[in-house]
């Protein structure tokens, strides 16, 4: 997966090197404790891009949703009612980046 940065959205990627795709902060390594307190105050959503037999097999990552990789773009294109009702959770918006 290529992940670039646009030049008109600084300090953003784009997932598919699309600038008109779903966009996410640049990535840094967080530690476990570091993620665990970032769930616990709600101020991110973390999107699971295992595998459902992955899920199954090591366990679910609370606080998580679970959008096998190879559904993330067409997931994060869908309207928020289709998504809610695939995933089961609030279809992460633009804005939450």
């Amino acid at each position: 997966m290529k992940i670039e940065k646009c030049g008109w959205s600084e300090g953003l990627t784009s997932i598919k090197g699309n600038c008109h795709n779903f966009y996410t902060a640049i990535s840094k390594d967080v530690t476990y404790k570091e993620l665990k307190n970032l769930l616990n105050s709600k101020n991110i959503m973390l999107i699971d891009v295992r595998e459902i037999w992955e899920i199954l097999e090591y366990q679910k990552i609370p606080e998580s949703i679970n959008v096998p990789l190879d559904e993330v773009g067409e997931a994060l294109q869908m309207n928020p009612r289709d998504f809610k009702e695939k995933y089961n959770e609030v279809k992460p918006s633009k804005s939450d980046s």
